[in-house]
């Protein structure tokens, strides 16, 4: 098996930046704690991306509010049209890309570690909330809060270099930033949530075993509900059947071994739990209209 491209990891945000930000020299994006550490406002920082990115992970944690115009974001096989007073946290390690930015959008983007935020309280109780762990849409005094609290953040970042403190002292902000984040899930449709936990425990146990071509059964019998509910639920809140809900997941993580990695696609094919190459080669057009091969080709030209 061929080793990862040492130019395409899981992506740190200095390999970001260097990939796929086209202004990537500007003072702004210049930080010796970028790693840690990074905010701008949509509206009065230019951060040019080289849209749309590729699927790619990040080692830190981000998130986007917006609070004008839209953007196209997708975490996992979800895809976001994020507009106004929307938020989306995405947790590192998650294969996440961003397909559209409108040319009037205002808001905030922020990345940060788990070492600079810490042991943080609200932070975790967040993730502990299954269903409201990455979107949420902020009513308008809600999303007021969050705005005055980022630009602050903004202004602390930019006078880091002048004084020390205010960089000390943007965890607390971004701690604050977390509780009322969290105060807001209290407002939110508590049936729906709980409609939603099948779903999502369904989606996290198919990035866990798609590789050994699990029957619905058998993931039913993992969630201790019969096929036939299994197949009610998904079908009700996405649309899709559990086998397109499969699929999309294992050609989603096809696109990051194809993006990531030089292995031969007999190897991803193998890797993915596979028998048949060319069965795969054959789902991954289905599913992108594209061949594996073609489909490298293009990430290799953007």
């Amino acid at each position: 098996m061929k080793k990862a491209k040492q130019n395409i990891p899981t992506l740190s945000p200095v390999i970001f930046k260097k990939n796929y930000i086209q202004n990537n020299t500007d003072e702004l994006l210049n930080d010796e704690n970028i790693s840690e550490f990074f905010i701008h406002s949509f509206k009065d920082d230019d951060v040019l991306l080289n849209l749309p990115l590729p699927p790619h992970k990040k080692t830190v944690n981000d998130f986007v509010f917006v609070f004008k115009g839209n953007m196209t974001k997708n975490l996992g096989i979800e895809s976001f049209n994020l507009k106004e007073n929307d938020f989306l946290l995405i947790p590192k390690n998650n294969i996440t890309t961003t397909e559209f930015v409108s040319d009037d959008l205002e808001g905030f983007y922020c990345h940060f570690s788990d070492e600079f935020v810490g042991a943080n309280s609200f932070l975790r109780n967040i993730h502990s909330q299954p269903n409201r762990q990455n979107y949420l849409h902020l009513s308008e005094s809600e999303a007021s809060i969050i705005k005055i609290l980022l630009t602050r953040i903004v202004q602390l970042y930019k006078g880091r270099k002048n004084n020390q403190n205010d960089y000390r002292i943007i965890p607390f902000y971004l701690s604050t930033v977390f509780a009322e984040l969290f105060l807001s899930l209290d407002h939110q449709d508590i049936s729906s949530k709980r409609n939603s936990d099948l779903l999502i425990n369904f989606k996290s146990l198919v990035h866990q075993k798609f590789k050994q071509n699990l029957t619905i059964k058998e993931y039913a019998l993992l969630l201790h509900i019969s096929p036939n509910h299994l197949n009610k639920r998904v079908k009700s809140e996405t649309g899709k059947t559990t086998s397109e809900i499969i699929k999309e997941i294992t050609v989603l993580e096809a696109k990051v071994f194809l993006l990531q990695t030089e292995m031969t696609i007999k190897e991803i094919s193998s890797e993915l739990g596979f028998n048949d190459e060319s069965y795969f080669s054959r789902l991954f057009r289905n599913e992108t209209n594209h061949s594996p091969s073609n489909y490298r080709k293009m990430i290799d030209l953007s």
